[in-house]
């Protein structure tokens, strides 16, 4: 596909990032599928082929008020090294923003912001499909649950599909850029591999990452001891998963998956009659998760 492009365009480019200026002269094109970003001078495409490229990909608008002072720094800061807009002595951590919706008013994005966090968060758009929200260290932390409550707001309210990657905490001072460089490959990587996720975070991201380089062998091992066992009980593996992510807490995990206790332990006793692995310890959980993993790839 990149070769034929590049044929038909000739100033093709392939971006991993978004770029946060326009040119005025070129497209940007978002493919969802791979969350890479395609830049094509306007002048070499054409009515149909622009159409095509309409059908296949989402057009992308530079964000035209980038300029204003303050996002112009935090910008700047974010990719480039730049000086920070608040105090040397301050950590911070981004939160990105992934539209999933075609079209985002950017006054329905501030005014959600504005009425869920106050001014707690500075929200930053960088184009018309991406945005961060920066937020201080602080006396209160924003948790997963405020930041999944905000989502459900922003889906039922104003009717904006997001997802979005919740970075760690770190002092502004360099490297701070390379931080978030990161925590963007670890958003890419989340979306590109675990589709069903809304908020990813880099403990989300971590296993699969893992599971993506683990050697053939390794995975027939795990295929062959526990996979072909139990015939690929997805309902099992997605018990042991939420088990493990749950620190083998069995109300805990009985609560998200929607059943009865008695059925959870009933499920992780058939399991470990099937592969003579133990789940209620860290070495038989380990290997379970891995192996609902690898299914999942399949």
């Amino acid at each position: 596909m990149k070769t034929k492009l590049t044929e038909l365009f000739p100033s093709y480019q392939l971006l991993s990032e978004c770029p946060v200026e326009d040119d005025n002269e070129s497209y940007i094109f978002h493919n969802t599928y791979t969350n890479n970003y395609m830049k094509i001078k306007k002048k070499e495409v054409s009515a149909r082929e622009f159409a095509l490229l309409l059908s296949l990909y989402k057009l992308i608008t530079i964000n035209t008020r980038a300029s204003d002072s303050v996002s112009k720094k935090w910008i700047q800061f974010l990719y480039e090294n730049g000086d920070a807009p608040v105090k040397e002595t301050t950590d911070i951590r981004v939160i990105q923003l992934l539209y999933q919706t075609d079209t985002v008013k950017e006054s329905d994005l501030e005014e959600a912001v504005t009425a869920y966090f106050g001014d707690s968060l500075q929200l930053v758009v960088l184009s018309s499909q991406e945005a961060v929200l920066i937020e201080q260290r602080s006396e209160y932390i924003q948790t997963v649950e405020d930041f999944s409550s905000f989502l459900v707001a922003l889906e039922s309210d104003f009717f904006i599909n997001v997802k979005m990657y919740i970075g760690k905490f770190h002092s502004i001072s360099p490297p701070f850029s390379s931080h978030f460089l990161t925590e963007k490959e670890w958003f890419s990587k989340g979306i590109s591999t675990i589709r069903a996720e809304r908020i990813y975070t880099m403990e989300k991201v971590f296993p699969f990452s893992l599971i993506a380089q683990m050697s053939d062998e390794m995975k027939e091992i795990i295929i062959k001891e526990v996979l072909l066992p139990i015939n690929y009980d997805m309902e099992l593996l997605q018990t042991m998963q939420q088990f493990f992510e749950s620190g083998f807490n069995a109300s805990v995990t009985a609560k998200k998956l929607h059943v009865h206790r008695n059925t959870l332990q009933y499920r992780l006793t058939k399991f470990q009659d099937m592969t003579g692995l133990s789940i209620r310890n860290f070495d038989g959980a380990l290997v379970a998760f891995c192996a609902s993993l690898i299914a999942t790839e399949q």
